[in-house]
């Protein structure tokens, strides 16, 4: 590796040469993406005056490399960086029908800062944001901005962990404490030196950033021909070409022309798509996500607990659950279609209350609600209820609620059942028997077992992709572009149903909360719910309960075929904490701590885990401060970041050694510490008070 620092204008540094160039594209979108594997990274410093936090950039690096060859540039000015960015488009001609792809860890960040300093390409694929102030990719006269984050997920650590050699640095605050950047809390200008662990920071960072692009050639640029938005994306494109494969072989056996498949499953597709207001009522109203809350009775006390969570909860309930696979439609409401068929019940509800302490309904979920008390946000009664609800979510009603007279139901819709299609299990599978043979094999750390475990997680993820109606625009400054497509024409470009997704969460919630209305039934105090897991108080009859459904789910393992050893305990209530009893205290959804004996853990919405250390020295303490009033965390202790964003040219003085040097931006971002505020609703609070006679003696 040969490390540049390049203090002005000049030609005595070397570029490495593209050894290939990858096709990419067809007809008059084709273009040549060159084999140089690049990482762009800013450095900056916070001052704060009457104007509030500001941030200006100080350092800058670029990597470059190829299969032989690593440089690495750095940069003390705009100017400088500025003329190599034009220097590089230059020597390697890169514009329309040439592409360089240079990998920022966070966009959003460093296009903040760079946004008004070059005129970027206004092509219809040079530029895509997610949202507003999220751009995806930015392209300067044929160089593309990428954004690295969106496709390995976490951070700079995370990626630098699961893709690559080169591993990210830390340095140390004035404290002593570990920072995983370099301190924007220390003041510094452009003539500030960097030590040389920092400058060695500096050179890591693009070192990983380049050997994350290296991956994206070997896996993905060479092989397929094009370059990954995120990893979401690169499922899909996995399922795709797995359907074509699929068809290909369907049109050969069948005799057909080429492509025939293809077109009747395309079609199949679009017969079994919503119409775009069904659609927007079904994530509206009809698709709920996890299930998370606190048993009231549970909450803003210490209790002895015991947790058992899901073993990959997603994953089992897209391979062993039914799914809609016919158009729905519309007709006159029969209990008998709630055995038989997908269901989506339009219903309401006269003087409906809760028959347990867990409350499931969610009032963002209520299409009207009259008459109502809540439980943290969710509903205890109401007067009157209108909800959109699947036969399984009416199933999980019929438990935790009761009313004087049936429910209406105004509207019914259903489809025929079946499986997920093949494409989306053996996408699925395929990574999932990976994942297991690694954890065999002793590699649950390695680059391959991270990148395994990702691609598996996001399967389910790719099932509840929205399609997006609305364009994030850029030119001089940020545009949103409310775009009105042919509905048609955007579901034709889907290969996944909306309705596979809202299924998902639906079995997922349906074995959870029957799990926890068994265990209530039989007596046990349930203390906290997530998606997949169950923190409850010990109990002989717990463990029975557990053991009995692992047995059916075994046999039911066993009944769909998946014998393979990587589905031995698929969708099991496993123990966390090795079955230990655990203190737990928990003051609502996402809101809780657990000490095992050993560790205070914690998950407090917004709250960085590393500030639970604020609260106090000892698990007593820590506990005792943890309460329904809530706290505040100071900003120097609760590691909470925030963002104040520059839209304008700005100046200011930045001192190194009592000597100003006056710094310029044209646009800017400052993170900065903030405190941290639990807050508990008094609504809340004096529910749990009301509720504090009945809790469990213990």
């Amino acid at each position: 590796m040969t490390v540049y620092h390049v203090m002005e204008p000049a030609l005595s540094f070397s570029l490495p040469d593209p050894l290939w160039s990858v096709h990419c594209g067809r007809g008059d979108n084709a273009y040549n993406i060159l084999e140089i594997f690049g990482g762009f990274d800013i450095e900056t410093t916070n001052t704060q005056d009457a104007r509030g936090w500001l941030a200006y950039a100080y350092h800058f690096q670029i990597c470059l490399a190829n299969q032989r060859d690593t440089f690495v540039y750095l940069f003390r000015s705009w100017d400088v960086l500025l003329w190599f960015v034009d220097f590089i488009a230059n020597h390697y001609n890169t514009g329309e029908s040439t592409k360089l792809i240079m990998w920022v860890a966070n966009l959003s960040f460093e296009f903040q800062f760079i946004r008004r300093r070059l005129q970027w390409d206004q092509g219809e694929y040079d530029f895509f944001a997610k949202e507003e102030r999220q751009p995806l990719k930015a392209t300067y006269r044929g160089i593309e901005f990428r954004e690295a984050l969106a496709i390995s997920g976490g951070n700079l650590d995370h990626l630098a962990k699961t893709y690559c050699k080169t591993k990210k640095l830390v340095t140390y605050g004035p404290n002593g404490e570990k920072i995983s950047d370099l301190d924007y809390r220390k003041e510094r200008n452009s003539h500030t030196p960097l030590t040389d662990q920092e400058e060695q920071y500096c050179i890591n960072d693009v070192v990983i950033l380049s050997e994350f692009s290296q991956y994206i050639f070997d896996h993905y640029i060479r092989p397929e021909k094009r370059v990954p938005m995120t990893k979401t994306s690169i499922l899909i494109s996995e399922y795709k070409e797995r359907l074509k494969d699929r068809c290909k072989l369907m049109d050969k056996r069948n005799g057909l022309e080429y492509g025939q498949s293809m077109d009747m499953w395309k079609d199949y597709l679009l017969r079994c798509f919503p119409d775009e207001d069904t659609y927007k009522i079904w994530f509206s109203y009809l698709f709920r996500g996890g299930y998370v809350h606190a048993n009231v009775l549970c909450t803003d006390v210490v209790l002895p607990a015991k947790m058992r969570d899901i073993t990959s909860s997603y994953p089992k309930e897209m391979n062993t659950a039914y799914y809609p696979v016919k158009p729905f439609r519309k007709v006159k409401f029969n209990p008998e279609y709630l055995k038989k068929y997908c269901c989506i019940l339009h219903c309401h509800y006269d003087y409906i209350q809760a028959t347990t302490p867990h409350t499931i309904e969610s009032k963002n979920k209520c299409v009207n609600v009259w008459g109502a008390k809540w439980d943290n946000g969710r509903l205890i009664w109401a007067d009157q209820l209108e909800v959109y609800l699947t036969e399984l979510d009416y199933d999980i009603y019929s438990k935790f609620y009761k009313t004087p007279y049936p429910p209406t139901i105004s509207e019914c819709w259903i489809a025929e059942r079946g499986k997920l299609p093949f494409y989306l299990l053996d996408t699925l599978n395929k990574y999932y028997i990976h994942k297991h043979a690694l954890k065999v094999a002793g590699l649950a750390d390695t680059q391959e077992y991270g990148i395994t475990k990702s691609a598996v997680n996001t399967n389910y993820g790719a099932t509840v992709k929205r399609i997006k109606l609305d364009k994030i625009t850029y030119h001089d400054d940020w545009g949103h572009d409310v775009i009105t497509p042919n509905y048609k024409e955007e579901i034709s470009k889907q290969i996944l149903l909306p309705q596979w997704g809202i299924w998902v969460t639906a079995h997922a919630r349906h074995t959870l909360l029957s799990m926890l209305y068994k265990l209530h039934m039989a007596g046990v105090k349930v203390i906290y719910m997530d998606t997949d897991s169950i923190k409850y108080i010990p109990s002989h009859k717990a463990e029975q309960i557990f053991k009995h459904f692992n047995n059916q789910q075994r046999r039911r393992l066993h009944n769909r075929k998946l014998r393979n050893p990587a589905f031995h305990d698929l969708g099991f209530f496993d123990k966390e904490e090795k079955g230990k009893t655990v203190q737990f205290k928990t003051l609502g959804a996402k809101r809780y701590l657990y000490y095992n004996g050993d560790k205070m853990k914690a998950t407090v919405a917004g709250m960085p885990k590393v500030a639970i250390k604020a609260l106090g020295e000892s698990p007593e303490v820590i506990f005792r401060s943890f309460n329904k009033y809530g706290y505040e965390l100071k900003p120097d202790m609760s590691g909470k970041l925030t963002t104040r964003y520059m839209d304008e040219p700005y100046d200011g003085a930045v001192y190194y050694r009592g000597v100003p040097e006056i710094m310029h931006e044209e646009s800017g971002v400052a993170l900065y510490q903030i405190p941290f505020t639990m807050k508990i609703s008094q609504e809340y609070r004096a529910y749990i008070e009301e509720k504090k006679e009945e809790r469990p003696n213990l």
